[in-house]
């Protein structure tokens, strides 16, 4: 049972398209660097995104048998992100969850604005992830201190600390199942991201560049590859690869409506 800002109990609402974020970018780009890092997260988005990245729109003048293995990505993806969804779903139902987010106004940033299970999230933390949303709306070209930004803040509060609470579930649940990441394999990502920057001495520049360390990327690494590691178990667990086999008329579909879209944008 959850508690809204005015202190009625009611069942928590299952803001899919904000928490599954969280997961989507955790698979797809293998670790959340930014939202814990705050200025350096143009530095490990470079870092996520030379792993896998997203699959994107087919482009240029390309044949549907050309396209055909992107097509098959993408709807995989959408396949894992649905299955991904549905547990991160069941996974708030059934968690004990109560919100206080009229502490924002009134409260220190010690103050708790929910409780996930007997733990808390603070507003400081609620606070930081919407100084990067501040950011965002900078380059978007909005004043961070105009009322327009004042009032999408405000729409968007509740969607970070859906957020929050989700990655606290999430984190809950990778500790219960005792997921842990071992020396040799926060070593293996280390070097992956050193190979994508040149090597080790242009990764560590660039690193200082965003005033952190090689150790505070392996620090970053150690805890936040148990979720990748939980999420690659449970799809394999989860999903077979007949349900990753697409029809051609499925794969024809996608391809026609992205081609239309093109067609529009152009």
């Amino acid at each position: 049972m959850s508690i809204n800002e005015n202190g009625e109990g009611k069942k928590p609402k299952s803001r899919q398209k904000s928490y599954i974020i969280v997961v989507v970018v955790l698979l797809v780009v293998g670790l959340a660097f930014g939202s814990l890092f705050g200025g350096a997260a143009d530095l490990f988005a470079r870092l996520g995104n030379g792993e896998q990245g997203d699959v994107g729109q087919i482009s240029g003048e390309i044949s549907f048998e050309e396209a055909k293995p992107r097509l098959e990505q993408e709807l995989r993806q959408r396949k894992e992100n649905e299955i991904l969804m549905q547990h991160l779903d069941d996974l708030i139902v059934a968690s004990n969850i109560e919100i206080s987010l009229d502490v924002i106004g009134t409260g220190d940033e010690g103050a708790v604005v929910a409780m996930v299970n007997r733990e808390e999230i603070k507003k400081e933390e609620l606070l930081a992830l919407e100084e990067q949303e501040k950011q965002q709306l900078v380059m978007m070209g909005l004043d961070p201190e105009s009322e327009e930004a004042a009032q999408m803040m405000e729409q968007m509060r509740p969607q970070i600390l859906d957020n929050l609470i989700a990655n606290k579930v999430l984190m809950q649940k990778i500790e219960e199942d005792g997921v842990s990441a071992s020396e040799v394999q926060v070593e293996e990502h280390y070097q992956q991201y050193a190979a994508q920057f040149g090597g080790e001495e242009m990764l560590e520049q660039q690193l200082e560049q965003a005033g952190l360390t090689k150790d505070d990327l392996k620090q970053e690494i150690y805890e936040q590859l148990p979720i990748q590691i939980y999420v690659e178990n449970y799809l394999a667990e989860n999903l077979s690869e007949d349900e990753l086999v697409f029809p051609e008329s499925e794969l024809k579909e996608l391809y026609e409506a992205q081609q239309q879209q093109m067609e529009l944008q152009s």
